[in-house]
């Protein structure tokens, strides 16, 4: 999905679930969206996560337990 990170985080603000690439995104807002995901509820898949650090997807999944799915 080609959308802006403020795109985003306005369709997981209203409980929209995602599938993005991990690659294309900074960790700070990965873990912004996993924030919104968390709150409202919404599931996001992470494509490409192992292009992140261990700690950092570690860091993601905390911020939404049960909401983030990685995928390599």
């Amino acid at each position: 999905m080609a959308k802006t990170t403020i795109d985003l985080k306005g369709i997981l603000r209203i409980g929209g679930g995602l599938i993005i690439d991990a690659s294309t995104k900074t960790t700070i807002d990965l873990k912004e969206l996993a924030r919104i995901a968390n709150s409202s509820g919404a599931t996001i898949i992470m494509r490409n996560a192992g292009t992140k650090t261990t700690s950092d997807l570690k860091e993601i999944a905390r911020l939404a337990p049960g909401k983030v799915i990685f995928e390599d």
